[in-house]
């Protein structure tokens, strides 16, 4: 950033904030002035939710840089907080415009939303007759088409006869086009005509500083066209402003390698326990709350154990390698390889809410790791080779695809993890290892070692290196089952190997009717604690789901995990009537019926005050009613703003939503319980979902937070701690205080 002064810009005002800075707002701007004063142009800072960002930015806009300024946020909400903080300034004595909302009239301070500086171009001839290029290469490449002109004729057909698929697809194919263009460097031309308007008239504007406020979400479209905004605004200075740094997990590398290009690295990030201790955040509980699947989910998860441990029992049949314990294959092992005995069953006790599952008898996975009798009516011809011989043949041969290796050392580089399961896996089994091959140097007994860690990579590579190989059509078929089997259990075999998929099993745990129950008796607990100064948030992935998967349609229906059926489960909890909960969704608002005449009443007359022209309407159905709203004033923001105000005063006392509505952008300071039913493990989302129970509440000066978490774990089960691994994921960059004191 090079040196600011009022003459290098023209007439700027004198602008002074009417507050004090917080000691970590000071350290920011100690820094931002040496940045400033060497000449550097970027200023990258990580502090999380309600710890002074907005105030930070427009402290360094009116004080340090100087300059005309646009702010963009990545929505409405946060767009509105910017324009609404910008008066702790003195703006006043300024006269006119100074701040501006309206794009097609830039202030001296202008905030806007991502989306009107980046809107792409809706379509045009040459945009879909290329995506339709694309697509005909995509049916050409996967088989669907021999040539150019029966791909043609293939996709006119369907969109004669199935239009609204063929336009939906197409919409994809020319995101597809958008985003290479945009990759390649084309991104202002893919942009809607709004959008460069609106750029011209920033350019007019002089803006010479941006503030980019979440900047984590520019790991795609919005920040390629940002990077090549920065050239057409003549390269103004840079402040990018977020809770936490973005997950780069799956992103593009052009788009990694670009976002720290345009940031550089984190000047300053602000740890969220020093600005607890300083008292401008609440202190917080992170709690978990742990519950069983209900009796009909434990018995589909235990039936997915049982098949796969008759799969895996078939495909070992007949082995002689089970049989001699491997000896056959291995003269002179027994001596340097000493069978490994089964250790006693360790007891473990685990406290949890089994209130809604009874025990499933006979089911989980068998002591000898799929060596048990298969059910009647399942047999088919076993692989000419059963997978313990083969595993031990390859071992002993040091077999890889492409041919045998010279030694172990080059075996185990090449293929570590199969290197270490198959023999975990033969062990396990009770067959010795070849000689050559070394024991696993692991602190665990075989038995320890997760059973799905083991199988998953020796299947995978049965599968892929022997069965599909084979010249037997029962073989492959016997391939396929495995894949089938495995897909069940979120995992999936492809051409070149193993990776996650979506889980049937594990969308049972996610989405458990167990973790729907437990909300009543959380914010029961609350409720008897906190009495009427409870102000709990229920926050789940979505309001219902699109698409119900396949095989679980008996166990979750649309509303399983989502904020209906939490919202539906208080409503029939005698709490309910003294929660009122109320649901915002994205089309309307569902309230207990017990309070529609009070509702009614509040709302009305915050419409009025706030100068909107809105006549609400009041849906029956059973236990509630759907409120909506006839007027152009009726959206999501004008609702959204109005519930939360009625929560703020007690109207109700438990919004359910989902983090799409009560996320980021949303601000609700009388929070203080946080239950959350989202699968969400990335960072950024988990740390913005928990921002928002720690604001600080004049009104109460002791406030301490609860955030809990629904756990569902069946732990005898192979993917019975799925959900419990999920929760370990998100907890991963949450502080919390150890047995001894210690913030981790």
């Amino acid at each position: 950033m090079e040196s600011v002064s009022a003459e290098s810009v023209g007439v700027f005002p004198s602008l002074r904030f009417q507050g004090e800075l917080r000691p970590s707002q000071r350290e920011v701007v100690e820094i931002a002035r040496r940045k400033l004063a060497t000449g550097q142009e970027r200023l990258h800072i990580v502090a999380p939710p309600g710890s002074g960002k907005t105030v930070l930015g427009l402290y360094l806009w009116a004080e340090c840089i100087r300059r005309p300024a646009l702010v963009l946020s990545p929505n409405s909400a946060i767009q509105a907080q910017w324009a609404a903080r910008a008066e702790l300034f003195g703006l006043e004595a300024v006269g006119g415009e100074a701040v501006s909302t309206d794009p097609e009239q830039p202030g001296l301070l202008t905030s806007l939303t991502y989306q009107s500086v980046t809107l792409p171009s809706r379509g045009s001839a040459e945009l879909d007759q290329v995506a339709l290029e694309v697509w005909q290469e995509r049916l050409i490449a996967k088989g669907q088409a021999e040539s150019p002109e029966e791909a043609e004729v293939w996709l006119a057909d369907l969109r004669q006869h199935n239009s609204a698929y063929y336009e939906s697809r197409l919409s994809a194919y020319r995101k597809q086009v958008r985003d290479q263009r945009a990759i390649g460097g084309e991104r202002l031309a893919t942009l809607h005509a709004s959008a460069l308007d609106t750029l011209g008239r920033l350019k007019q504007r002089g803006v010479g500083l941006i503030i980019l406020d979440e900047c984590h979400h520019l790991l795609g479209h919005w920040g390629r066209v940002l990077a090549d905004a920065q050239q057409f605004l003549d390269h103004p200075m840079v402040v990018g402003l977020t809770a936490t740094p973005p997950d780069r997990d799956g992103k593009p590398l052009e788009d990694v390698e670009r976002y720290d290009a345009y940031f550089g690295e984190v000047d300053f990030e602000v740890p969220l326990p020093a600005v607890v201790k300083d008292g401008f955040l609440a202190p917080y509980q992170d709690l978990a709350y742990f519950v069983r699947p209900t009796g009909d989910e434990l018995s589909f998860v235990a039936n997915a154990d049982d098949e796969l441990h008759q799969l895996v029992a078939e495909l070992c049949e007949n082995s002689e390698a089970d049989r001699t314990g491997g000896l056959a294959n291995n003269a002179g092992a027994a001596g340097s390889r000493p069978m490994v005995s089964e250790p006693d069953e360790p007891e473990t006790t685990i406290l949890i809410d089994d209130s809604q599952s009874p025990p499933v008898r006979g089911r989980g996975k068998p002591k000898d790791g799929g060596k048990g009798k298969r059910s009647r009516g399942d047999r088919t011809v076993a692989s000419t080779e059963p997978m313990p011989d083969w595993t031990l043949r390859v071992l002993g041969e040091l077999l890889l695809p492409t041919g045998p290796v010279e030694d172990w050392k080059k075996f185990e580089r090449r293929d570590p993890q199969f290197s270490m399961a198959s023999r975990l896996f033969l062990l396990r089994r009770r067959i010795a290892l070849p000689e050559q091959v070394p024991e696993p140097a692991i602190d665990l007994a075989p038995e320890e070692v997760p059973e799905m860690e083991v199988l998953v990579p020796v299947l995978d590579r049965y599968v892929r290196h022997h069965l599909r190989r084979s010249a037997r059509a029962e073989d492959r078929q016997l391939a396929e089952r495995v894949v089938a089997r495995l897909r069940m259990l979120g995992v999936q075999i492809t051409e070149t190997g193993c990776q996650a998929c979506a889980s049937p099993v594990g969308r049972v745990m996610a989405y458990s009717r167990g973790k729907t129950a437990a909300v009543p008796r959380i914010l029961q607990v609350e409720y008897e604690s906190r009495g009427d100064a409870l102000r709990a948030i229920v926050v789940a992935d979505y309001e219902k789901s699109s698409a119900v998967t396949a095989g679980v349609d008996h166990l979750l229906d649309e509303e399983a995990g989502g904020a209906v059926a939490a919202f539906k489960a208080l409503l029939n909890d005698p709490l309910g009537n003294r929660l009122d909960p109320i649901l915002i969704t994205g089309s309307s608002v569902l309230i207990d019926d017990d309070m529609a005449p009070r509702f009614e009443q509040a709302a009305t007359a915050w419409l009025r005050e706030n100068g909107y022209e809105v006549e609400l309407t009041f849906g029956v159905e059973s236990g509630f009613h759907v409120i909506n709203g006839r007027g152009a004033d009726w959206c999501p923001r004008v609702y959204v703003e109005m519930i939360t105000e009625l929560f703020q005063r007690g109207l109700t006392r438990c919004l359910v939503g989902t983090r799409g509505l009560l996320g980021e952008g949303w601000d609700a300071n009388k929070v203080n319980v946080l239950v959350d039913l989202t699968t969400v493990t990335t960072s950024m989302t988990v740390n913005q979902l928990r921002g928002r129970s720690i604001r600080l509440d004049p009104a109460e000066p002791e406030k301490l937070s609860n955030n809990w978490d629904v756990v569902c774990i069946a732990p005898e089960f192979s993917k019975g701690l799925d959900d419990y691994r999920r929760f370990i994921a998100k907890h991963q960059t949450i502080y919390g205080v150890t047995e001894d004191g210690a913030i981790e």
